[in-house]
Protein backbone atom coordinates (compact mmCIF):
# COMPACT_ATOMS: atom_id res chain seq x y z
CA UNK A 1 0.00 0.00 0.00
CA UNK A 2 1.11 3.70 -0.84
CA UNK A 3 0.91 6.56 0.91
CA UNK A 4 0.15 10.28 0.17
CA UNK A 5 1.20 13.27 2.31
CA UNK A 6 -1.77 15.74 1.62
CA UNK A 7 -1.36 19.27 0.98
CA UNK A 8 -3.93 21.94 2.17
CA UNK A 9 -7.09 21.86 0.00
CA UNK A 10 -6.55 18.62 -1.52
CA UNK A 11 -9.54 16.31 -2.01
CA UNK A 12 -9.81 12.65 -1.68
CA UNK A 13 -11.72 12.41 -4.99
CA UNK A 14 -8.91 14.30 -6.81
CA UNK A 15 -6.30 12.21 -5.47
CA UNK A 16 -7.93 9.24 -6.43
CA UNK A 17 -8.30 9.76 -10.22
CA UNK A 18 -4.51 11.14 -9.95
CA UNK A 19 -3.96 7.77 -8.63
CA UNK A 20 -5.81 5.28 -10.44
CA UNK A 21 -7.20 7.51 -13.18
CA UNK A 22 -10.58 6.72 -12.91
CA UNK A 23 -13.71 7.45 -10.26
CA UNK A 24 -15.03 3.89 -10.56
CA UNK A 25 -17.68 3.11 -7.79
CA UNK A 26 -15.43 0.05 -6.49
CA UNK A 27 -12.55 2.09 -6.80
CA UNK A 28 -13.69 4.80 -4.47
CA UNK A 29 -15.01 2.28 -2.41
CA UNK A 30 -11.74 0.72 -1.77
CA UNK A 31 -10.08 3.87 -1.33
CA UNK A 32 -12.49 4.96 1.55
CA UNK A 33 -12.39 1.59 3.41
CA UNK A 34 -8.73 2.14 3.24
CA UNK A 35 -9.14 5.63 4.63
CA UNK A 36 -12.24 5.61 7.45
CA UNK A 37 -10.64 8.54 9.28
CA UNK A 38 -10.63 10.76 5.62
CA UNK A 39 -14.20 9.92 4.65
CA UNK A 40 -15.73 12.85 7.14
CA UNK A 41 -13.53 15.31 5.51
CA UNK A 42 -14.32 17.19 1.92
CA UNK A 43 -11.02 19.22 2.21
CA UNK A 44 -7.91 17.40 3.45
CA UNK A 45 -5.26 19.19 5.36
CA UNK A 46 -1.33 19.59 4.96
CA UNK A 47 0.14 16.36 6.68
CA UNK A 48 -3.29 14.27 6.64
CA UNK A 49 -1.69 11.02 4.84
CA UNK A 50 -4.30 9.25 2.27
CA UNK A 51 -3.70 5.51 2.03
CA UNK A 52 -3.69 4.04 -1.75
CA UNK A 53 -4.25 -0.04 -1.99
CA UNK A 54 -3.40 -1.51 -4.63
CA UNK A 55 -6.19 -2.17 -6.40
CA UNK A 56 -6.26 -3.64 -10.43
CA UNK A 57 -8.45 -1.89 -12.69
CA UNK A 58 -10.04 -4.15 -15.24
CA UNK A 59 -10.04 -3.05 -18.30
CA UNK A 60 -13.77 -2.15 -19.86
CA UNK A 61 -14.51 -3.22 -23.45
CA UNK A 62 -14.60 -0.02 -25.50
CA UNK A 63 -18.12 -0.42 -26.98
CA UNK A 64 -18.04 1.59 -30.24
CA UNK A 65 -21.55 2.97 -31.65
CA UNK A 66 -22.28 4.23 -35.00
CA UNK A 67 -24.71 6.50 -36.42
CA UNK A 68 -26.21 4.43 -39.12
Amino acid sequence: MKTYEAQNGDRLDTITYNTYKTLDKEVLEKVFEANPHLTTKPILEFGDIVNLPVIEIAKKPTEVKTLW
